[in-house]
C-alpha cells in the first residue's frame, strides 16, 4: 500500500479532529471572541523552515477549501501532510484560518479520491468504468478535440468551469484552441452584485468596505461569518471594528445566521426587500438633509435634489409593510448611519443579490453610500481596481494566445442586458447553459467540465443530468475533478485532478487592506496516485492537438513557468516558495482614488469637454472612441471614476441603453420591484424557499471531507414556529416540499408550473422569517463515496485498495437525512443581469407520515 495512505502517529502539537470539531462548532463564539479563529503555531517556526527536532517541514501555500484563498502553512513530515494552519504573512487572512482550511488533510487523504484516469464502459450514469493510462486518455481526448478545431467551429468545444483559481492556464488553453464557449458560474454566485457596482462606479466589480476602521456597518444579507467570498479576512476586520471602534453592526436577513447572531441588531426581513429598505433609508437621509450634499453634488452625475425626489416614494412606512422592519426603526438606523459618516459602510451579498430584483437591490444599497459621502474614505465603502494581483506589474509570461474570434450564443447570453456588458468582465448566465443545449440553440460536439459538478449543484439539476446523459446533445464529455461526483458519473473520460495541496497556482483575492498582493499555491506533498493538474494536462493536450496550439506552452516544467512569472517579485520564485506571498511595500491603500490630480504627462495633448468637464486624451483601442482620463472639478483636473461621466453614476444611462439593445426596460435609477410571485398574501400552504451554506461547507467540494461531515451532515427545513403551528407541524415532522416555476413571462419556462418535490424533516425555530422555508444546500449527494452521501454510495473508483484507516471507514451518521435542494430549484435568472434567483422560489408544504 502507498506510504501516503498509511497511518502516521500524531505529533503532540498536531490538531486532532476533536480540535476541528471544537473550531467548527464554536465558529460564532470564536469570532465573537471577539477575535478570530486563529490556529496556534505550535511548531513555533516560520514558513520555509524545518523543525529539526521533529523533522517537520513548514511549507507556505494557499488554501482552496473555499473561494477566499487564505494563505496557509502546511506541516509536513516524511512526505505526509500532518496539519494546516494560517500564514501570518498573508495580508488578507493574517494568519487566521477557518474549519474548512484546517480540514484540508481529510480531502487530500480521502480513500475515495480519484487517483487514475477512467473510461466509461457502460451507459452514462451506470457507474461502470475501467482504469486507463494517461497515454490512452490523452490520445482519445486529443483525437476528439482536434477535428473540432480544424472544422472552423472551435465554439463547439465547450468548457464548463466552477471555482477556477487557475485562470491563467485555463484561459491560455481555451484561447489557444479558439473557443469562446467558456461557461462559468458567476450568475450562480455574484453577477447582480458585480453588475450593480460596475454600473455605479466603474472602477471595480467588487466592494471592500474598510471595516477595520469603520464605526457603523449596514449588512444586507451577507453571511460574512460563515460563507462570504471574503470570509475570514472580512470577519477578523469586523471583530476588530467592534473591539477598537465600538462599531455597530446591523444585519437584515431572512434567517438567523451566525453573522446575524454576531450583529448588534438583526432584523428578520422578507426575502427580496433589501433594496426597499435601502431606498427607505435614503428617503430619510434626503428628507432630513442628513446627506453629505457637497460630496454628492460634486461627485454624483445626478443632483441631490433630483435623487431626493426619486426616493420620496420609498417611505419607511412602505418599507415596513413589505419588509417587516418598523418605520421608526428605519428612521433611527438612517440617522445613526448618516451620523457615523464617513466612517460607515454597507456590505451585501447573495441575501440581497440572489433575487429577481437583485440588481436593483444592490444598486440601491451601493448608492446609499454616495449619499453620505463615504465612498473611498477611511472606514467607509471602498474598493480596489484589481480583484487579484497587479497584472501590469506581474504579467503572465508570453507568448499569449489571441482572444477567440468565433462566437458562442450561449456564452454571450444576449437575452440579459447586463450579462457580458463589460468587456473585461465575463458574466456568463450559467444556469441557462444546459437548457439552451437541450433546446439545441448551439451545437456542442465536446464538453470538458472542471471543478464544477453542475449535475448536482445547478438549479434544475435533473435537467442538467438529462442533458449530460444524452449522447446526441453532448457527444463527448471529459470531467476533471478530485472526487467522483454526479457530473463525473455522466462523463466518458474522467481525469483525476490534484487537490490544492498538490499543485501550483499564482493567486490572490480582492485585498481587504486595499493594497494588492500576490500569492503562490505550491505542492506541499507529491500528488497521490496518478493525479495531475491542469498545468500538466493542458500543455500535453495542446501538443497532441497541434495546429499551432503548442507554441503557447513552451515551458518544460511548472517550476520554469512560475520562475518566469515571478521574475518581477524581489527574490523571485525562491522568495514566493519561502513566504507564500508578496506585497509591494511602496503601494498605499486605495483611498479616494477619484481625487487624484492628473499629472502633466496625462494632460499632455488632452482636451476638455466644456459642458461635462470630462478630459479626453487619445483613443480607446477597443471601442475606438475618445478615451476619458479624468474630469475637471472646481478647475482641478482629477482622475474621477471610470464611468462614462467620470462620476458616481446614480443615474446610469449605460444600463438603460443596454436594456434598449436587449428590448427590455432597465431603470437608470435604483428602484424597487416587488418579486411577482411574492405579491399579496401567500396561500395557506405556500412559503418562499431560500438556501444557505453551513459554516463548514462550501458550494460542492467539502462533503467528501470526513472531518467536516462529522460537524454538519444533514439539512432539515427551517420553519418559523408560528408558521409550524399554522400548518400543524412539530419539530422533526416529515414534510413534502413541492416547488413551482415562477409565474413570469420574462423568465425561461416562467409559467408557474410544478417543478418537483423532496421530502425532509422540519426544524422549528424563531430564527427564520414566517413566510420562509430555509434549506441548506450542502447535502443530498448520491455519488462520491460513503462520507459525501451519508453512507448511500459505498463504491470505490477502479484501482483503489480498501482503506486501512478504521476511523475513515466509520460513517456513524450513515442514513441521516440528506436532501438535494437544487433538484427542485427552478432556473430563475434576474431579467436584467441573469443572476440566479436562489431565494425566490414558491413552494407548497404538506405534512406526511414517517417520510412515506
Amino acid at each position: 500500500m502507498p506510504a501516503e495512505h498509511q497511518s502516521t502517529p500524531r505529533p503532540e502539537w498536531a490538531l486532532t479532529r476533536r480540535d476541528l470539531l471544537r473550531i467548527g462548532a464554536l465558529t460564532s463564539a470564536a469570532m465573537a471572541g471577539l477575535g478570530t479563529i486563529e490556529i496556534i503555531d505550535r511548531a513555533g517556526a516560520s514558513p520555509g523552515t524545518v523543525n529539526t527536532a521533529s523533522a517537520t517541514h513548514r511549507i507556505a501555500s494557499m488554501c482552496q477549501m473555499c473561494t477566499t484563498a487564505c494563505g496557509i502553512v502546511a506541516n509536513v513530515r516524511d512526505g505526509r501532510l500532518l496539519t494546516v494552519e494560517g500564514n501570518p504573512a498573508d495580508p488578507n487572512s493574517q494568519g487566521s484560518i477557518c474549519a474548512k482550511g484546517v480540514a484540508g488533510p481529510s480531502i487530500l487523504y480521502d480513500p475515495n479520491r480519484l487517483l487514475y484516469p477512467l473510461k466509461r464502459v457502460g451507459k452514462r450514469g451506470e457507474g461502470r468504468w475501467r482504469r486507463i493510462s494517461w497515454e490512452e486518455a490523452y490520445t482519445e481526448i486529443a483525437d476528439r478535440l482536434r477535428p473540432i478545431r480544424q472544422s472552423g467551429h472551435p465554439e463547439e468545444f465547450a468548457f464548463q468551469q466552477g471555482r477556477n483559481r487557475s485562470t491563467d492556464i485555463v484561459s491560455r488553453f481555451l484561447n489557444a484552441f479558439g473557443t469562446p464557449s467558456a461557461f462559468n458560474h458567476r450568475a450562480l454566485c455574484s453577477l447582480n452584485r458585480r453588475a450593480a457596482i460596475l454600473s455605479t462606479i466603474g472602477d471595480s466589480d467588487w466592494d471592500l468596505g474598510d471595516f477595520e476602521n469603520s464605526r457603523y456597518i449596514l449588512n444586507f444579507g451577507c453571511n460574512w461569518a460563515e460563507a462570504h467570498q471574503g470570509h475570514i479576512p472580512v470577519a477578523i476586520r469586523m471583530m476588530r471594528a467592534r473591539e477598537r471602534n465600538h462599531a455597530k453592526i446591523v444585519t437584515f436577513d431572512a434567517r438567523l445566521s451566525n453573522t446575524a447572531a454576531l450583529s448588534d441588531e438583526w432584523f428578520c426581513v422578507k426575502p427580496g426587500t433589501d433594496g426597499l429598505i435601502a431606498l427607505a433609508i435614503a428617503n430619510v437621509i434626503c428628507s432630513e438633509e442628513l446627506w453629505d450634499r457637497t460630496w454628492f453634488d460634486t461627485w454624483s452625475n445626478h443632483p441631490a435634489e433630483k435623487y431626493a425626489e426619486h426616493v420620496a416614494q420609498y417611505t419607511p412606512e412602505r418599507a415596513e409593510t413589505e419588509s417587516g422592519v418598523p418605520a421608526e426603526t428605519i428612521r433611527r438606523i438612517a440617522r445613526e448611519f448618516a451620523a457615523a459618516a464617513p466612517r460607515c459602510t454597507t456590505i451585501c451579498n447573495r441575501g440581497s443579490a440572489a433575487h429577481r430584483n437583485g440588481f436593483y437591490n444592490d444598486r440601491a444599497i451601493t448608492v446609499l453610500n454616495a449619499l453620505v459621502g463615504n465612498m473611498g474614505r477611511v472606514g467607509g465603502w471602498c474598493w480596489h481596481p484589481m480583484s487579484a494581483w497587479d497584472k501590469k506589474q506581474i504579467p503572465e509570461p508570453g507568448p499569449i494566445p489571441p482572444k477567440p474570434t468565433a462566437r458562442s450564443l450561449i456564452a454571450e447570453a444576449k437575452n440579459w442586458p447586463l450579462a457580458n456588458a463589460w468587456q473585461d468582465n465575463k458574466m456568463r448566465v450559467g444556469e441557462i447553459v444546459y437548457l439552451w443545449i437541450k433546446e439545441r440553440r448551439q451545437r456542442i460536439s465536446a464538453l470538458m467540465t472542471y471543478n464544477c459538478d453542475q449535475a448536482w449543484s445547478w438549479p434544475e439539476a435533473d435537467l442538467v443530468r438529462e442533458v449530460l446523459a444524452d449522447e446526441e446533445l453532448v457527444p463527448f464529455h471529459v470531467c476533471i475533478d478530485v472526487m467522483p461526483t454526479e457530473t463525473s458519473n455522466l462523463a466518458d473520460i474522467v481525469l483525476p485532478w490534484t487537490t490544492y495541496l498538490e499543485r501550483w497556482d499564482i493567486d490572490s483575492r480582492p485585498p481587504q487592506g486595499l493594497v494588492d498582493y500576490v500569492g503562490l499555491r505550491q505542492p506541499v506533498v507529491r500528488p497521490l496516485g496518478e493525479s495531475k493538474d491542469l498545468r500538466e494536462i493542458f500543455p500535453e493536450l495542446a501538443r497532441r492537438i497541434g495546429g499551432g496550439m503548442e507554441r503557447y506552452f513552451p515551458w518544460k516544467t511548472q517550476e520554469q513557468y512560475f520562475d518566469d512569472y515571478f521574475r518581477a517579485v524581489p527574490g523571485g520564485l525562491a522568495h514566493m516558495r519561502t513566504t507564500g506571498v508578496w506585497q509591494d511595500p511602496a503601494k498605499t491603500p486605495n483611498y479616494a482614488p477619484y481625487e487624484r490630480i492628473l499629472t502633466d504627462d496625462e494632460l499632455k495633448g488632452s482636451e476638455t469637454d466644456r459642458e461635462t468637464g470630462i478630459i479626453y486624451n487619445g483613443e480607446d483601442p477597443k471601442t475606438k472612441e475618445r478615451l476619458a482620463v479624468g474630469i475637471m472639478i472646481d478647475g482641478i483636473p482629477r482622475r474621477g471614476f471610470s464611468t462614462p461621466s467620470r462620476k458616481v453614476e446614480v443615474y446610469s444611462r449605460f444600463v438603460a441603453d443596454k436594456g434598449r439593445e436587449a428590448d427590455r426596460t432597465v431603470s437608470p435609477l435604483p428602484i424597487y420591484e416587488q418579486i411577482p410571485s411574492h405579491r399579496g398574501p401567500l396561500a395557506e400552504d405556500r412559503l418562499i424557499m431560500i438556501s444557505f451554506k453551513w459554516n463548514v461547507h462550501n458550494a460542492h467540494r467539502t462533503m467528501q471531507s470526513k472531518w467536516l461531515q462529522e460537524i454538519a451532515h444533514t439539512n432539515p427545513a427551517w420553519i418559523n414556529s408560528a408558521t409550524a403551528t399554522r400548518l400543524g407541524l412539530r419539530h422533526g415532522d416529515w414534510i413534502e416540499v413541492t416547488s413551482f416555476r415562477p409565474d413570469d413571462d420574462q423568465i425561461p419556462g416562467g409559467d408557474g408550473s410544478r417543478l418537483g418535490s423532496l421530502r425532509t424533516r422540519v426544524h422549528v425555530t424563531e430564527g427564520v422569517h414566517p413566510s420562509v422555508i430555509a434549506i441548506a444546500h450542502n447535502s443530498g449527494r448520491t455519488t462520491g463515496g460513503p462520507v459525501a452521501t451519508n453512507g448511500r454510495d459505498t463504491t470505490r473508483p477502479p484501482g483503489h485498495e480498501p482503506s486501512r484507516d478504521r476511523d475513515t471507514e466509520r460513517i456513524w451518521w450513515a442514513g441521516t437525512l440528506s436532501v438535494a435542494q437544487n433538484d427542485i430549484l427552478p432556473i430563475y435568472p434576474d431579467p436584467v443581469s441573469g443572476q440566479q434567483s436562489y431565494h425566490d422560489t414558491i413552494v407548497s408544504v404538506r405534512k406526511i407520515e414517517n417520510g412515506a
